[in-house]
């Protein structure tokens, strides 16, 4: 008497585990890459935010003849910060003397409340340059600078 038998064969099993293992790849993959897109966008974002702001804070320091409105912390005053340490160490600042340190207090006074400090930010008044100090990496490359970040493309 023969069995009616019903279930999955071995090879119908793995060939269903392949399908998923390779459509899970490929979800992490693209991702991944979503993931670095729109945190490079929000980075660039809010470093054009801090640069305009700098751009007005700067203007008005030239009409006054006044640099006192300036927000931030001298660089040069700064010793023993492992963050500001890093970007110094990267070559990218020539003169710390020129460059400030935002805080949370400042972007909340520059009326930039809604941007997340997270690592911080740096501007420099005159050439309104503006660093992530956290720097974002890309391709094994680490980029500090908003000039460098808009050529940026993620794969």
């Amino acid at each position: 008497m023969k069995k009616n038998q019903k279930g999955i064969t071995i090879v119908s099993l793995v060939i269903t585990i392949v399908i998923l293992l390779i459509i899970g790849g490929v979800t992490v993959t693209v991702g991944t890459s979503v993931i670095k897109q729109a945190t490079l966008k929000t980075v660039n974002t809010n470093m054009m935010l801090i640069q305009a702001k700098a751009k007005t804070i700067a203007e008005q320091a030239k009409f006054n003849n006044n640099t006192d409105n300036y927000k931030g912390i001298i660089l040069s005053e700064i010793s023993g910060d492992k963050k500001v340490d890093k970007v110094l160490d990267a070559g990218i600042i020539e003169d710390a003397s020129k460059y400030y340190l935002l805080s949370k207090d400042d972007l909340v006074s520059m009326g930039l409340e809604k941007i997340e400090i997270e690592d911080g930010y740096i501007v420099n008044y005159e050439t309104e340059e503006v660093i992530y100090v956290k720097g974002y990496e890309n391709d094994g490359i680490t980029y500090y600078k908003l000039t460098d970040m808009k050529n940026v493309t993620v794969k």
